[in-house]
């Protein structure tokens, strides 16, 4: 943690003890000392069982909320999110002499009213009792900065046009801006103190620098140079663009930014489905009038940070069932891909296996969380339950095929629901064919390597991998290329269906960890949606990109999946003794509902830590600092057992016991009988008063 970080721990608990321990004057040392041992201790610690008997009266406090109150804190957990916002070339130095007032801004970003939850959309919606709250930094860029990104940009400009045309795109490695950046914000980190507001989560960039010489230029992710020098764009690996979620290593969830200066570019689903990137999707400067430029710019720069808040700094999760910690208690995870081959030899390579495995261990740093990818091959001819599930999941199906004429054209198909259904049901077998015989803490993936066909084969026609809560699928083929329903400047991209490597890894997040697709969107009143401004670059989603690392955001998003998840339920078990306290005690009397006094002491103890281990998660979480929210979210689990438990204690307390008095008179037994005998007798009498009623009457039309 350093300095910073230490210092703004202690002025947060310092507050904390102040309200939640009022009465206790004394021995300060020793609530510190337990505060500290807190924030080191281990994630199976119990700190309050090894806090001597004599101190612990210390935490047995009752803060004065009832029932209901203390419930509330446990049900709703609120997190704040600070958002630094960066202006670089808005003081009237860049593209239409733009100025851009800090105050201004705010009020636009403030006006947007992000309503933000934490839902987990699979496999129903659910918000979980994580609710962030949004705070914005905004700042214009040092002079330094903003002098040192025009002049890099300028000469990587001009190093990339020579020999070129006026009017041709100028393609530029993304590393120029993204390396300053960088810099930029691990000098911040280090120069940083303590008492200078909140530490931003995460940073947002924009840039209007005045373009060398009006070039047009966009930005490359990781290409062949040569490639690039010659220019032909759609044989580009990744498509280019004008905006960057950063991969480096920097403080928090990591950074991103958005140069306006660049040239306006498309992507995105092709025949204008949902998420299209359209050249005016993003605010470029030269787009307004000059007069109005400062003022008309800001709702589009406050609808693009908004996008970044939704794809990158909070995003939705996949589902809530995560696979660590496991269900046993482990911190690791195997990942276990099993190539599924249809030749005797094993194929050859569609996935790297290291590439996986530096990633996974890049998102999950610091979080005390292992994965470890092994490999296996199996072939077809040792596994007819393999065969049996690629056969019944083969499907002929036309389709439409875009480019410059569109062709209908009939191939195979993988209908990955009927293939997860298969594997699904036999995925135990199957992996004990392959060796692997341990799969209590394994997520398997499942790999059909057919080296024997030439033709592309996707799942549903459209995807190389696909993620379920328990396993992954992917299929990889010898085909050279295959198209896809995305365009990249309205050219048709094409997947290579030999290399799997991406795709498997972004199955693995969504997977094991919950990352959903960086395209999906959520919003309480519209539900789900798709927006593909951040499907390019450095993410493993999607056809957009070709990049095998993901972005810091992204690897955030991993650590803080783990954390909310387990924060959210390790506060719903303590939620659920409160519920159960209360209904023994509807005004939410503690007395009323725990009669004992040694009973409620140990109960408000635990109450009292795990208050303050809540704070701890929640303040790691505001900070970028996932990897210690989920800490102290399993350092609650402690908490919540002791709860339990003493709450079974009450309940066996509270057990009704019924108690005979007196004697039992016998002549109760001749009630029954009685009643029934006198019952009878009315019955036959009023039947014959009927009988002869009738009769009369009859005798009397008669007569």
């Amino acid at each position: 943690m350093g300095r910073r970080g230490l210092y703004a721990l202690v002025l947060a608990l310092a507050s904390m003890l102040h309200v939640l321990i009022p009465a206790c004057h004394g021995n300060n040392s020793v609530r510190l000392m337990l505060i500290e041992e807190l924030r080191t201790a281990p994630a199976d610690r119990d700190v309050l069982a090894h806090v001597p008997k004599a101190q612990r009266h210390l935490w047995e406090h009752h803060d004065g909320r009832s029932i209901n109150e203390t419930l509330q804190s446990f049900t709703a957990i609120p997190v704040d999110i600070t958002v630094a916002i960066k202006l670089i070339g808005f003081d009237g130095d860049g593209i239409n002499n733009v100025k851009v007032k800090e105050a201004d801004f705010l009020r636009y970003l403030h006006g947007l009213h992000l309503d933000m939850h934490t839902p987990a959309l699979e496999p129903e919606l659910r918000n979980l009792a994580i609710q962030p709250r949004l705070h914005f930094q905004i700042s214009k860029a040092p002079t330094a900065l903003t002098h040192k990104l025009a002049g890099a940009l300028t000469s990587a400009s001009f190093a990339a046009r020579t020999g070129k045309g006026a009017n041709v795109v100028t393609y530029v490695p993304h590393t120029v801006v993204d390396d300053i950046l960088a810099a930029e914000e691990r000098e911040q980190a280090a120069a940083g103190s303590p008492g200078h507001g909140s530490t931003p989560s995460f940073t947002l960039y924009f840039l209007n620098l005045e373009p060398p010489s009006n070039t047009d230029y966009l930005y490359t992710y990781r290409e062949d140079p040569n490639l690039v020098a010659a220019g032909n764009w759609s044989e580009f690996g990744s498509c280019p663009g004008l905006l960057y979620a950063s991969d480096q290593t920097t403080s928090g969830a990591g950074f991103a930014w958005v140069d306006m200066g660049a040239a306006p570019y498309s992507y995105g689903p092709l025949r204008g489905n949902q998420g299209q990137v359209f050249p005016h999707s993003l605010p470029h400067a030269a787009n307004y009038q000059p007069n109005v430029a400062s003022l008309a710019i800001l709702p589009d720069l406050a609808a693009t940070a908004a996008s970044a808040i939704r794809h990158l700094v909070w995003p939705p999760l996949q589902h809530a069932k995560l696979a660590l910690p496991r269900p046993s208690g482990a911190s690791s995870l195997v990942v276990q891909v099993v190539h599924i081959h249809d030749t005797l030899a094993i194929p050859p390579q569609s996935l790297q296996r290291l590439v996986i495995q530096k990633e996974l261990e890049r998102a999950l740093s610091g979080s005390a969380m292992t994965v470890e990818v092994r490999e296996s091959f199996l072939s077809f001819a040792m596994c007819d339950l393999c065969v049996n599930a690629y056969t019944n999941a083969l499907r002929v199906r036309t389709q439409r095929r875009e480019g410059s004429a569109v062709v209908a054209t009939s191939g195979q198909i993988l209908d990955r629901l009927a293939l997860h259904q298969t594997l699904s049901q036999y995925s135990d077998i199957i992996l004990a064919y392959a060796g692997v015989h341990e799969t209590h803490d394994t997520l398997p993936v499942f790999l059909f390597d057919l080296s024997m066909k030439d033709e592309a084969l996707l799942l549903d026609g459209a995807l190389q991998a696909a993620a379920f809560p328990d396993m992954v699928v992917a299929v990889a083929t010898r085909a050279n290329s295959a198209h896809t329903r995305f365009s990249c400047g309205y050219a048709t991209r094409h997947i290579k269906p030999s290399e799997v490597t991406r795709e498997v890894l972004g199955g693995i997040l969504q997977s094991a960890f919950g990352v959903a697709h960086i395209a999906l969107r959520y919003h309480p009143a519209s539900g789900t949606g798709w927006d593909y401004l951040w499907a390019i670059g450095a993410t493993p989603f999607g056809p957009l990109s070709d990049m095998m690392s993901i972005s810091g955001a992204t690897a955030s998003t991993v650590r803080r999946n783990l954390a909310v998840v387990e924060l959210d339920r390790q506060a719903g078990r303590i939620a659920a003794v409160l519920q159960g306290m209360s209904r023994l005690s509807p005004k939410g009397q503690w007395n009323r509902a725990v009669p004992s006094t040694d009973t409620r002491n140990r109960l408000h103890a635990r109450i009292n830590v795990a208050a303050i281990k809540m704070e701890l998660a929640v303040m790691a979480l505001s900070q970028g600092r996932n990897s210690d929210a989920l800490r102290m979210a399993r350092l609650l689990s402690h908490d919540a057992s002791a709860m339990e438990r003493l709450a079974l204690h009450v309940e066996s307390a509270l057990l009704a016991k019924m108690n005979c008095q007196g004697v039992t008179d016998w002549t109760v037994l001749l009630w029954p009988p009685a009643g029934s005998l006198l019952a009878v007798a009315l019955a036959v009498w009023w039947r014959s008063r009927g009988a002869r009623l009738r009769a009369e009457a009859r005798y009397d039309k008669i007569y």
